[in-house]
């Protein structure tokens, strides 16, 4: 047989390799690479090595998995904390956009052959969460899932059953059997996500381009200056931290009177200019108030405000701060700061430590500037997101290509 006739394509639908007539010819060649081809799948199936992407309780039903009730360690299936070392990548909750390209980039460390356990409904399609701006409608946008263990979340024979399938699917690919399922139009059109998955026909090479390189950058974007806002309210050093705690009473009504402010408020915490915000703080803090509890900030459209729709009412945020006593006889105290839009409100980062964190998931999600704050730079979203999503003019499904 001369080189012009050794097939390289199958184009007659019964391709056979050139030297597959001969080796069958040799005595005992067949029974050897058989039981070797057994072995081999053998091996492959009982050693699922396990990356864990766990993000949310779907995480807790598969650590229930390992442990010894259900124990997936009997078919060899281990986890591993590096997908150097992992066969099999099981994706158990939630995905945001931020976590989105890590995930992938992790996915594309695993080495060949690899397979994706899609657990729970988060994973599978987003559920709950499928149309939130943060969320990615199911990890089958970017990663190619083998098994999907439906359930909110899957209890732990749902994932072993889910194991017991992959194992089925990679014997039947051994054997050159088909293993992909044939799609349901209707069922594809119904669950449809806000980007097509990997296997939609309209899925174009351009969304996996730009997944790729997303992927390939995921760390890169995030080392960003902290916001330095020029409009720094000037503040003078109080005294207020010599004075002695005083003990009992409604300590936010005697500070509001010392500084001439009113003490009540319509429908919610008491206002207080922004101006004076600092100094409120400052004088509850040597009040005993050590604990900074929370800062919650509102954004509100024109014309409603916390009394509800009030046609003369001018876009704003409310930025309200609880803060607490430690101790016995535990108090707390909370007032309100109303700004225009481009007004920062003052940092009390310097003051209480668990103001640093706060602060900036109020700037990330909502768009309040603190001003004077050491830090203040995307918490939870990636670094180059282009909105604050808690805006009230602002949709909750807010896209973020190349992920929803």
């Amino acid at each position: 047989m001369g080189v012009k006739d050794v097939h390289t394509v199958d184009d007659t639908g019964n391709f056979e390799h050139p030297l597959y007539r001969t080796l069958l010819s040799v005595p005992g060649l067949t029974v050897a690479t058989t039981a070797l081809d057994h072995v081999l799948t053998w091996g492959m199936t009982n050693a699922l090595w396990t990356f864990p992407m766990a993000t949310s309780c779907c995480g807790i039903e598969f650590m229930a998995t390992a442990a010894s009730r259900v124990d997936i360690d009997r078919m060899g299936t281990i986890v591993r904390a590096t997908p150097r070392q992992a066969d099999v990548m099981v994706v158990a909750g939630t995905i945001t956009v931020k976590m989105a390209p890590r995930v992938k980039k992790l996915w594309d460390q695993m080495p060949e052959p690899k397979w994706c356990i899609a657990m729970g409904s988060c994973a599978i399609s987003g559920d709950f969460y499928r149309n939130l701006y943060s969320v990615v409608p199911g990890v089958d946008t970017f990663l190619p899932v083998d098994v999907y263990v439906p359930g909110c979340p899957p209890n732990p024979e749902a994932l072993m059953h889910g194991f017991l399938r992959l194992q089925d699917k990679i014997r039947a690919g051994r054997r050159g059997e088909k293993v992909a399922p044939e799609p349901n139009p209707e069922l594809l059109r119904i669950t449809r996500p806000s980007i097509p998955r990997l296997v939609d026909s309209a899925r174009t090479p351009e969304l996996d381009a730009e997944q790729i390189r997303s992927a390939d950058i995921a760390t890169e974007v995030e080392p960003t200056p902290p916001l330095r806002c020029p409009g720094a309210v000037e503040r003078e050093a109080s005294a207020a931290g010599e004075r002695e705690p005083l003990k009992g009473g409604d300590d936010l009504a005697a500070v509001l009177g010392e500084l001439g402010l009113p003490a009540a408020a319509e429908l919610g915490p008491p206002l207080v200019p922004v101006e004076r915000h600092r100094e409120v703080a400052e004088r509850l803090r040597a009040r005993g108030y050590r604990q900074y509890v929370s800062v919650i900030s509102t954004h509100w459209i024109p014309g409603t405000d916390r009394k509800g729709k009030l046609p003369e009412a001018p876009e704003h945020y409310e930025t309200t701060v609880i803060l607490r006593t430690v101790g016995p006889g535990t108090r707390t105290a909370t007032w309100a700061v109303r700004t225009p839009p481009g007004t920062p409100v003052p940092s009390l980062a310097s003051l209480f430590a668990g103001a640093d964190w706060q602060e900036r998931e109020q700037w990330d999600l909502v768009g309040v500037v603190f001003s004077d704050h050491p830090d203040l730079r995307r918490l939870m979203m990636p670094e180059n997101y282009a909105q604050h999503p808690l805006r009230r003019d602002l949709p909750a499904d807010l896209p973020y290509a190349p992920w929803r």
